[in-house]
């Protein structure tokens, strides 16, 4: 087991570093090619386009590991405090959210079909049937 593990950790950091060197040499295909012609600029080395991707990384995604802001931890951290709350309802109060959130949500709520109609045909009065 710890020799896969090992196989997956020199796999990752080889995919890492190759797109790290793939985008900066994509980054500076795209800056030789456009920026000279367009706006007469200067043409760059690999190693100013590995720094100007670091750089725009930086500025666009902040310093976190995985980027993006509060992506991850905010979605953790809604995660948790929504769960927070449910536990502390009681199985109607739970019921009733889930149905005003269905109702709000439509087609994004995880029950099938539409819900505004399923709470119509569960509170509707049934007719009795005649027998033949």
């Amino acid at each position: 087991m710890k020799r896969q593990w090992f196989f997956y950790v020199v796999k990752a950091a080889f995919c890492i570093t190759a797109g790290f060197f793939l985008f900066g040499w994509v980054v500076m295909t795209l800056w030789n090619n456009l920026v000279p012609v367009l706006f007469n600029g200067p043409a760059i080395t690999f190693g100013q386009a590995l720094g100007l991707f670091v750089l725009a990384r930086v500025l666009l995604l902040g310093l976190r590991p995985w980027g993006g802001g509060q992506r991850g931890f905010g979605r953790s951290y809604r995660r948790k405090r929504w769960e927070k709350q449910f536990s502390s309802m009681t199985a109607e109060e739970r019921t009733k959210f889930r149905d005003a959130y269905a109702k709000r949500c439509g087609q994004w709520c995880r029950e099938t079909g539409n819900a505004e109609t399923q709470a119509n045909e569960k509170t509707a009065v049934k007719e009795p049937q005649e027998t033949v």
